[in-house]
């Protein structure tokens, strides 16, 4: 069985084409993604060290390797003036390959085509739509060309399926591979990967914390589970009210998590119950009394850090979502 996971790389020859056959170079590749340029400059016997920031792609790739599935990637990475190519996808369209699943992840703007089901009848094609709700309605009028949109937002599937396209309900996770507790001294009370400007609210509560919030960013994997692991909870909260990985990234490290509640249409109070395996706040002020009241009390931090845990490693890592994926594809197999 073969899973296509649209992303392969662009201007290979042409970066190979400045560089002499007989060099002996050290590369960094800073844009792993499916790993095209790297494993391109492992050909030629190159020293290569790749980093991504964006693992989406990755974990699922890599779990259904684990179970067997052969795995493939093609780019649709933009340009310098910010337009997308096709030409790749244009490729896999035309190479009479055996394929199952066709899975598009993290594609923003790009539309083409290319981008068909009809192209090749014989596939599922699968749109992960991670950036709802805020880029709902750009995700949309692609949802058409699609068997199934898979969304991270419950309101964005709910309207999908309004709209007549097939959708579900498809959570973020955690990564289970890297990301998990370290046994380390905490140096925070607090920490969110959010970053300096991502949130006011944010930015307010680490600036008047007095040093008990760490919130950074700019991390690659390894880097944002050591810092996840250096606070006694993480922080989370949401910029359009939405279910953000931070929540089940958090939990995955054996942290509590302290989060804004969101509205009961986004469904999280169903995935996580308030005082058992998460900790929900209501504004500011209701977040620093919470966050010094389980500062002090370790027995109920620890204890609502281990449900919250265990609650994700039986239901929110890759592992789940690529099986809920299979399911989904033999259920069109046996309908067609």
């Amino acid at each position: 069985m073969t899973i296509a996971n649209i992303h392969k790389p662009i201007m290979v020859e042409e970066i190979l084409s400045f560089i002499k056959d007989d060099s002996s170079l050290n590369v960094l590749d800073c844009t792993f993604g499916g790993g095209g340029h790297t494993k391109s400059f492992l050909e030629k016997d190159f020293t290569v060290v790749s980093i991504d920031k964006d693992n989406n792609a990755k974990e699922i790739a890599n779990e259904f390797k684990k179970i067997g599935w052969i795995v493939d990637f093609v780019s649709i990475g933009s340009n310098k003036t910010g337009q997308y190519h096709d030409q790749d996808l244009q490729l896999w369209i035309q190479q009479d390959l055996d394929c199952d699943i066709a899975l598009f992840m993290d594609w923003g703007r790009f539309t083409s085509t290319y981008l068909d089901k009809n192209l090749k009848p014989n596939t599922f094609w699968v749109q992960e739509s991670g950036d709802d709700p805020q880029n709902f309605e750009r995700n949309y009028p692609k949802s058409e060309r699609f068997h199934l949109t898979l969304s991270p937002d419950f309101e964005s599937t709910t309207e999908y399926r309004k709209r007549n396209q097939d959708a579900d309900w498809w959570t973020h996770f955690a990564d289970t591979r890297v990301q998990f507790p370290i046994e380390t001294k905490p140096q925070y009370v607090a920490v969110t990967s959010r970053g300096k400007g991502g949130s006011a609210f944010l930015d307010q509560l680490t600036y008047h914390s007095g040093g008990a919030v760490g919130n950074q960013n700019g991390f690659n994997s390894k880097e944002h589970t050591e810092f996840l692991n250096k606070g006694l909870m993480v922080i989370q909260n949401s910029r359009w009210g939405e279910v953000t990985r931070r929540i089940f990234e958090g939990m995955a490290c054996g942290k509590m998590v302290l989060c804004d509640r969101l509205h009961e249409n986004k469904k999280l109070h169903e995935l996580f119950t308030d005082g058992e395996d998460i900790v929900y706040y209501d504004d500011i002020i209701d977040c620093i009394n919470k966050m010094n009241k389980y500062k002090e009390d370790d027995v109920e931090r620890e204890r609502i850090a281990k449900n919250g845990y265990n609650k994700v490693l039986n239901n929110h890592t890759q592992k789940q979502r690529v099986e809920f994926l299979i399911e989904k594809y033999n259920e069109w197999k046996n309908s067609h």
